[in-house]
């Protein structure tokens, strides 16, 4: 029986859907298997254990919650022989603190955002020499910076919808419109309002608006810039149709999923879209693996796309997950004019909410969560093993110091 320490939370504005992935994994593991070990990484950085964080109605934590948790973090410094472990800190009746260790064989990190997603996690699993799920600090830091994964895309010739990038300014200054504005006549030649405007470095669609005016831009970068340090403001794509899907290479070659085309009642899909219902107030169902982005309204294998257009976007999808070298389950998003037929590459999740495993059940790999769980788990362990290579002086024959 292998333990799996599934991480979740974390200090971003996508903490909410991250704890419902991460319930969502903890419920599905493979118990004849795995045991999942919880760690909550909480708004306040405060890391905690316990059998309580399994339970949807344990959320937001309370003060009692807190007290029946144990503290946890993870110890630079232990020799990486001596296997995976969280350090517990216990405090003491008359003051100080005892530690001791929690082992576990694998980390899941079912995290959206800053600091779970952006690469942050997964470095510090590098360098803990700490097998985990999914890609590495390079591929997820990469693909969680919008601009950045727009300019690789096109070296490698795969479409991209026209775009700008911009900055926040600097503590104690305004957003100056006419620079923006200028910017956008030089670099955005031709083209004209309405933009879609989003964060940079933050996903489940938080903060993504449709703007017709320099007055919303305004508005809408304010909102932004209290959340991220970057905005990137793209071409609205008219008749705008989105198709979604998930890739992997858990099970051999590279594969892709069932397409789907998300439902949503805004001009782009937003934040409500995916994971509140009417009116926005609360998540859509109770505590199941059918929350979250597995809740939202979609269709699968649209019908109303051609033989070309489902040829391209498995492709680029195929070669952009490559391209960042990327592992576990991404999800690839793209964009469509439905009257041209014309497809873009919008974004890639590389953790996508719920795992996006609702896709690969209706595919040719027909993959139920479990068996998706599993595949990706095996595929942490052979990452770990195939990075533990001999990084010692001695092998590479680069000694200067004599060893005792």
């Amino acid at each position: 029986m292998k333990t799996v320490a599934v991480f979740f939370g974390g200090q971003t504005v996508e903490h909410d859907v991250s704890v419902l992935t991460g319930l969502q994994v903890m419920g599905a593991l493979d118990s004849s298997r795995f045991t999942a070990l919880p760690v909550y990484l909480a708004p306040d950085g405060t890391w905690f254990t316990g059998e309580a964080l399994k339970d949807r109605a344990s959320y937001m934590l309370t003060d009692e919650i807190r007290r029946g948790l144990t503290r946890v973090g993870l110890l630079a410094g232990r020799p990486a022989a001596s296997g995976p472990a969280l350090t517990a800190v216990d405090r003491r009746r008359l003051g100080g603190v005892d530690l001791r260790e929690i082992p576990f064989d694998i980390a899941l990190p079912a995290m959206h955002g800053t600091g779970g997603e952006d690469g942050g996690l997964q470095g510090l699993f590098q360098l803990l020499h700490i097998p985990f799920v999914g890609s590495g600090a390079l591929g997820s830091a990469a693909t969680m910076d919008k601009a950045f994964t727009k300019r690789v895309l096109m070296g490698l010739g795969i479409p991209v919808v026209p775009f700008l990038q911009v900055e926040r300014p600097e503590d104690g200054r305004f957003i100056d419109a006419d620079t923006i504005g200028q910017r956008l006549a030089s670099e955005l030649a031709g083209l004209s309002y309405p933009f879609c405007v989003k964060p940079n470095n933050l996903g489940s669609s938080v903060g993504v608006a449709r703007v017709t005016s320099a007055d919303e831009l305004t508005a809408s970068l304010l909102s932004i810039f209290r959340m991220d340090r970057a905005a990137v403001i793209e071409a609205f794509v008219p008749n705008l149709v989105e198709y979604n899907v998930a890739v992997t290479r858990a099970f051999g070659k590279t594969q892709v999923s069932a397409i789907e085309r998300p439902l949503g009642k805004s001009a782009v899909l937003n934040f409500a879209d995916k994971y509140l219902q009417e009116g926005g107030k609360a998540s859509k169902v109770e505590g199941s693996v059918t929350e979250g982005m597995a809740s939202a309204v979609r269709v699968l294998h649209p019908a109303e796309l051609s033989a070309d257009q489902i040829r391209r976007i498995e492709d680029h999808a195929r070669r952009a997950f490559e391209a960042f070298d990327m592992h576990g389950a991404a999800r690839i998003d793209f964009l469509c004019d439905s009257a041209t037929g014309e497809i873009w590459l919008n974004e890639i999740n590389s953790i996508p909410g719920s795992l996006s495993y609702y896709l690969w059940e209706p595919s040719a790999l027909k993959l139920g969560f479990t068996d998706l769980l599993t595949g990706l788990i095996e595929e942490g362990f052979a990452q770990g093993r195939a990075a533990r290579a001999d990084t010692g002086a001695d092998g590479a024959h680069a000694t200067i110091f004599t060893r005792r």
